[in-house]
């Protein structure tokens, strides 16, 4: 039989095939105070001298005479036969003492059983990201941080869907745009500009198109996920254009509106994590370099206290950084 086992979020610590607390009265519990109190009678059991027992667990005698006596209210009887000259174990504090043995290699067992191998980081993360966004730009960041901390499972989902984090039990979201979750931890580690593209094979047979407000007597392709829907919104110093197009093609993909916009099948908006190569390529054309439409904040978040977590703490830094980058 193991050891040790959980009982929801709990360990069970088991010795002689039994759990060492039900061996106690109804109110003893492992706590932090109840381990302290422990460690003080073994501390006294193994040398029969309150003062030396002391100077071991690093307090003073009252202390550790104190922490004695409520470890006895709780086990229900006496430890210890004490008079002026002499000081034993009695029949209960015998059995508790060969419990706290047992105990004590199960926990050395215990510890060994949760620690990597090589002394790393460890535990699994569960991380949702947006779609195209996490393929390009997050993917390589993880794959990286697996390298360095082989000891953490991830399971990432690429989706553009809204995720509650609470019921999908999510460690670690990554969200373009506005945050509407005022009660998740938040940390801006970038942003995405955006801006209408399109093919120079589109453009060489498409109408002129100088200005914002032209947009309409083109083919355009919108992202069904996008905010402002068919409402693209340009700004240029004190200018302002709200154009409303008609798309020929709408997609939930980004990837896939890249693929059409390299297909000349019209104008779309792309993101610069995707757009920029291309247009360096020359097989993409940034229509208006000197107009802006609203860029999306990216933000890492995280349930309130999950960061304590060493392997999530590390992986929250990790991507920051890399997105920064």
């Amino acid at each position: 039989m193991r050891a040790w086992s959980r009982r929801g979020d709990s360990v069970i610590i088991h010795t002689n095939g039994q759990s060492f607390v039900p061996s106690m009265n109804q109110s003893f519990d492992l706590t932090p105070t109840r381990l302290r109190e422990l460690r003080a009678f073994a501390a006294a059991a193994r040398r029969l001298n309150f003062s030396r027992a002391a100077l071991e667990v690093g307090c003073t005698p009252s202390v550790l005479s104190r922490r004695i006596a409520m470890l006895e209210e709780a086990v229900g009887a006496r430890l210890f036969l004490r008079t002026t000259r002499r000081m034993a174990l009695t029949a209960r504090g015998e059995q508790l003492l060969a419990q706290w043995q047992r105990m004590e290699t199960v926990m050395t067992e215990l510890a060994a059983d949760l620690r990597p191998a090589d002394g790393g980081l460890s535990g699994r993360l569960c991380v949702h990201l947006p779609g195209s966004f996490g393929r390009h730009r997050v993917a390589p960041l993880l794959a990286d941080f697996m390298r360095e901390h082989p000891g953490i499972r991830v399971e990432a989902t690429y989706e553009d869907t809204y995720v509650d984090m609470v019921t999908g039990r999510v460690d670690l979201a990554l969200r373009l745009g506005r945050l509407a979750d005022v009660q998740l931890v938040a940390r801006r580690v970038g942003t995405m500009r955006v801006f209408p593209c399109a093919s120079p094979d589109y453009l060489a047979s498409a109408p002129p198109l100088r200005d914002p407000a032209e947009l309409k007597a083109h083919r355009c392709i919108t992202f069904s996920g996008y905010r402002r829907g068919t409402l693209w919104s340009f700004s240029r110093q004190r200018q302002r254009r709200a154009v409303r197009i008609e798309p020929v093609l709408t997609c939930n993909d980004a990837q896939a509106i890249r693929d059409a916009l390299l297909a000349g099948v019209g104008v779309g908006l792309q993101g610069d994590y995707m757009a920029d190569t291309l247009i360096a390529e020359g097989r993409l054309v940034d229509l208006f370099p000197d107009w802006n439409l609203p860029s999306f904040p990216i933000h890492l978040l995280w349930l309130p206290g999950a960061e304590r977590t060493p392997a999530l703490r590390a992986l929250i830094d990790h991507l920051a950084q890399g997105l920064a980058a």
